[in-house]
């Protein structure tokens, strides 16, 4: 089953400095935010495409429970990592609900 989260809930898990991963496969998010809120963003945020994302959460020795977000550019390819994540045995994967577009379009609502 897909776990997804919209932009009102990445903020408050950026907002609330809680730790998680975020792969993002397109444009950083650090510019969204200031100060704590952007280091937070700078220190969780993993750039990378589906490819190279696996090894880097591997490389961190990330614990099969910690908090790992995943959004691409629509929402289409971060399916295929999220079951990867969970076939390798991760239990605490989210995706963002249709990608950066939907973040775009939900942000620009607040």
């Amino acid at each position: 089953m897909l776990n997804s989260i919209g932009f009102f809930q990445l903020d408050n898990l950026i907002k609330s400095r809680i730790p998680f991963f975020f792969i993002n496969m397109g444009p950083s998010l650090v510019g969204w935010y200031t100060s704590i809120f952007k280091m937070h963003v700078e220190t969780y945020e993993i750039l990378a495409q589906p490819e190279e994302a696996l090894s880097a959460i591997e490389e961190r020795k990330t614990p099969k429970d910690f908090a790992i977000v995943i959004a691409c550019e629509d929402g289409q390819k971060s399916q295929s990592l999220f079951h990867e994540l969970e076939t390798k045995g991760y239990t605490n994967v989210y995706l963002v609900n249709g990608g950066h577009q939907q973040l775009v379009t939900e942000r620009d609502q607040v």
